[in-house]
């Protein structure tokens, strides 16, 4: 009996983790937006990043919020991990080629989208930069914030954990593991995250869906099956 309540417990450990990872997430890119016609511009590429805008906001004391949003979002990837993890181990009975392969993905790609968040919140030091050093500080914001080198490398890599996400969903939706439609939500979400990573609302859309997707592993883990 106590195995069985040790292992109740633990399943709806789980499930609290798989909740904590959509809702942390929108919570982090909804303080991204300062207004709500801020969400509702939508546009299909990605603009040039404007990294002066961003010292500016720093150095003025105002980037609060930029620091907040991207803590949220990087105490979210380690749930995400288990989001991962979770889908692989209901799938590897029925698949186990395509277990292994999305959790390998998925594994590699949250270390890289921990390190691409972890170097963004690395960037908010220059708003301790005192004013005679702003000219020096700005320019290597700008080269910093550039998509290149590590950060270029990680930021690829962060792509896998969503190309693990549509295999290990691919997998469950052939096995008949949960609905249907639950399966299709993690692959659009997945999908929209690898089109439109860094783009805000795009990526809060992307969550929503991640979160629908996942509700049945939630609820499966919540009632100990």
């Amino acid at each position: 009996m106590y195995d069985m309540q040790n292992n109740s417990a633990i399943k709806k450990l789980l499930a609290l983790a798989l909740l904590l990872f959509p809702l942390l997430c929108i919570l982090g890119f909804l303080l991204h937006f300062h207004s709500l016609h801020g969400f509702f511009h939508f546009t299909w590429t990605r603009p040039p990043y404007n990294a002066e805008r961003l010292f500016d906001a720093l150095v003025s004391g105002r980037g609060h919020g930029f620091f907040i949003a991207h803590i949220i979002v990087y105490a979210a990837v380690p749930f995400l991990l288990v989001a991962v993890l979770v889908l692989s181990w209901y799938l590897f009975p029925h698949s186990p080629w395509m277990a292994v392969l999305g959790a390998a993905l998925g594994i590699l790609g949250s270390l890289a989208l921990a390190a691409v968040v972890s170097s963004w919140l690395s960037f908010a030091a220059v708003g301790r930069v005192h004013p005679e050093f702003y000219d020096g500080a700005r320019a290597a914001l700008v080269e910093l914030t550039n998509m290149q080198g590590i950060l270029q490398w990680n930021s690829l890599g962060s792509y896998c954990i969503f190309v693990g996400l549509i295999i290990l969903s691919i997998g469950l939706l052939l096995s008949r593991q949960f609905p249907r439609w639950n399966m299709i939500c993690i692959i659009l979400g997945s999908l929209l995250f690898f089109l439109f990573m860094d783009m805000d609302n795009w990526m809060l859309i992307a969550t929503i869906l991640l979160g629908i997707g996942l509700f049945p592993a939630i609820k499966r883990l919540w009632q100990a099956r």
